[in-house]
Formats: C-alpha cells, structure tokens, sequence
C-alpha cells in the first residue's frame, strides 16, 4: 500500500468518525431541547405556592420523558453498541441533566431518593454495561450531586 492510499484510508475514517459524531450531535440537541423543557416545568415549584399542583406538574414531566426514551432510542442507533465509552462524551451532560430531573421528579411525588434502575426505567435505558447503551454508575450519581443542589434551594425558599 503506498503512502497515498494509507492516507486516503486515514481521510476516510475520519470523515465517516466525523459524520456519526454529527449524527450524535443532532440528537443530544433534541435531548437538550427536552430536558431544558422539563426543567423549566420543574422550576416553578420553587415558585410561591409552587407545591399546590406538584403532582400535575410531576405527570407533565413524566409525560416529557416519553420524548426523552424516543430520543434516546434514536440515539443508540447512531453509533456501533460496542463503541458506547468512544462517544459518550457527546451526550454525558445532557444525561446526568435527566437523572437529575427524573430523580427530582421521583423526589417531588415521593420524597425518596431514587434508585439507579428506576432512573433506568424512566429513561428506558439499560443498567449493566454489557447490555448495550447504559446508565454509568458515575452519571448516577452525578445526577443525585445535582438534585442535592436542588433540593438545598427548595429547603431555602
């Protein structure tokens, strides 16, 4: 093979790593979108008398996370189930942003700390890694970080 070809090979992995991390990209926006969309409906029980409707408001952000396992499920399909740790750097925000949400959500209808599987189940993705695309312990818990945020500011308001 000569250098020429070696270099095409090269340009030609890259483009097609290129192209599937701008397929990523196009649905961690989406996600984004959602969760901005949760947590604006979540916000308002910080509001005077935010409390009154929180089970309404717990049953729209649930509603919410419908979209959320949509997307999600689109998401696992732009990238090989194998290369999960090569990619997920793309959409670790946007995700211990949902386990954040779906545990406040959990929090507001039951006052409990939710588990890494129902947070699982919520966003309709697997626990064990082998498994495919997956929760990390680490996003887990990143999640509870910031749900202990928040929950700081509901005992202040």
């Amino acid at each position: 093979m000569s250098v020429t070809d070696l270099f095409s090979v090269i340009q030609s992995s890259l483009s097609a790593d290129q192209d599937v991390r701008e397929e990523i990209r196009k649905v961690v926006q989406v996600l984004e979108q959602t969760a901005r969309e949760i947590l604006t409906l979540l916000q308002t029980v910080h509001q005077t008398s935010g409390l009154k409707d929180v089970t309404k408001k717990c049953q729209k952000a649930r509603e919410h996370f419908a979209a959320v396992r949509s997307q999600l499920d689109e998401l696992k399909t732009k990238f090989p189930a194998d290369q999960y740790y090569r990619f997920n750097e793309h959409w670790r925000f946007v995700l211990q942003r949902l386990i954040f949400l779906a545990a406040f959500v959990v929090y507001l209808e039951s006052e409990t700390l939710v588990t890494r599987e129902a947070v699982a189940g919520i966003l309709g993705i697997e626990v064990h890694r082998e498994k495919g695309f997956h929760l990390d312990i680490e996003d887990y818990l990143s999640g509870l970080l910031i749900l202990a945020n928040e929950l700081v500011r509901q005992s202040n308001d």
